[in-house]
Order: structure tokens, then C-alpha cells, then sequence
């Protein structure tokens, strides 16, 4: 696999301290979230998630810390929490909520890539898709992980 770029590298630092502040802010309420880190979205399918009563509107979190928004977005109360949330990598603006996505498997997944839950796997699988620089997760217990380019990129500085 090829390295990251020297932008790359800076967008995945800045999303592991977003993911880490999103653990640290953490209620009892918290699901646990995923985060999509873009520049182009033309080769990951997605699709919106709420049932119509809500209207998905990332306008609203312009002026909140990201992390913050995550984290309230998050909340088992929220009818937005399910899914994954889109960060424009350049802009950093929440510009998706609550969204299913779908990427490919690529042929012998099984023999290359290894991870235990739909969420895990959804969000390795869409971090080999171009365009995406990175995908987040936070389990509802706090831990992180980071996908760039099908690695778990948590631990690298």
C-alpha cells in the first residue's frame, strides 16, 4: 500500500484528536458514532437514514465544536444517531448526517482484511474507497479506532 500524503497525514491527526475529544465527552447516553473524513464522496454509496419526521440538517452544528456535535448527535435520544456522519476534509463541516453506507468489497477480502463488527468492517472498507481519508469510530465505551486506507491507523503518530 502507498503512504499517506503530507495532507492525508494531517487531516488523520486532526480526526484522531476530534475522535479522542468525542470519547472524553462522552455521556451515559452515548451510542457510540462513526465519521467519514472526505474530499469526495463519488465513489462511497450512501444513503440518508431518518424516517422523514426529522430533518437531517448538518447547517445547524456550523458554529459548534466539532467534537461537540458529534458527541450530542450521538445520544441514544437523538433520532439522529445511527449511521455514520460526513466531515468535509478541508472545510471540517459535518456535511451528511446519519448515513448508511455501502462500499465495496474488494475480491479476497476474506483473506486481507480482518475486523468483528458491521460497523468496524463498514468503516475499513469505505477508508479503501478514493476519495476518503479516513473513517472514525467510537464505541460506546470510549475507544477509538481510525481507518485510513483499510489500517487502523490509531496507534501511528
Amino acid at each position: 500500500m502507498s503512504s499517506n500524503s503530507d495532507a492525508e497525514v494531517k487531516v488523520i491527526s486532526r480526526a484522531k484528536q476530534v475522535l479522542c475529544a468525542v470519547a472524553d465527552l462522552r455521556s451515559k447516553e452515548f451510542a457510540g458514532v462513526g465519521v467519514v473524513f472526505y474530499e469526495c464522496l463519488d465513489h462511497l454509496p450512501h444513503l440518508q437514514l431518518t424516517n422523514g419526521s426529522v430533518k437531517a440538517d448538518p447547517g445547524r452544528f456550523a458554529d459548534i465544536d466539532l467534537a461537540s456535535a458529534l458527541s450530542s448527535l450521538s445520544a441514544i435520544g437523538n433520532p439522529m444517531h445511527d449511521g455514520f456522519h460526513f466531515v468535509h476534509a478541508r472545510s471540517w463541516h459535518l456535511t451528511h448526517l446519519s448515513q448508511f453506507i455501502s462500499p465495496p468489497i474488494p475480491h479476497n477480502a476474506e483473506q486481507q482484511l480482518q475486523g468483528a463488527g458491521a460497523r468496524l468492517m463498514a468503516a475499513l472498507l469505505a477508508s479503501l474507497q478514493p476519495g476518503i481519508v479516513c473513517v472514525g469510530l467510537v464505541s460506546m465505551g470510549g475507544e477509538v479506532h481510525l481507518f485510513s486506507r483499510g489500517n487502523d491507523v490509531t496507534q501511528t503518530n
